[in-house]
């Protein structure tokens, strides 16, 4: 079984809104939650994530489909459970449920 692809997104990109919506599906927004993490802590990501967000959907014209508690939920689960030093691939398995299903709490 082959393992599944990083979705092709950067920080830049998001921010940006320079994104694709067909493409933007749920483990993309999962793994853009991740970077922010990765890369700036749990109470910046948030804020950037979630302005970020905020900017693609009015961009788009899908700002029924933006939801600011589940935004925050997620990036606080992905912060949680995220180690320092661990590639996406290791934090997409170890965490599939924030994927694939319901997030199960810790």
């Amino acid at each position: 079984m082959s393992m599944p692809k990083e979705p092709n997104i950067s920080l830049e990109q998001f921010e940006r809104g320079d994104v694709d919506p067909a493409l933007f599906d749920h483990e993309a927004h999962v793994y853009v939650g991740w970077l922010y993490v990765s890369r700036y802590g749990r109470k910046q990501a948030i804020a950037r994530f979630d302005a970020a967000l905020k900017r693609l959907v009015q961009k788009i014209g899908a700002e029924s489909k933006y939801n600011a508690m589940i935004t925050w939920l997620f990036l606080v689960l992905i912060a949680d459970r995220a180690r320092s030093g661990e590639d996406w691939a290791a934090f997409r398995s170890r965490n599939i449920d924030l994927i694939e299903d319901r997030p199960k709490a810790a």
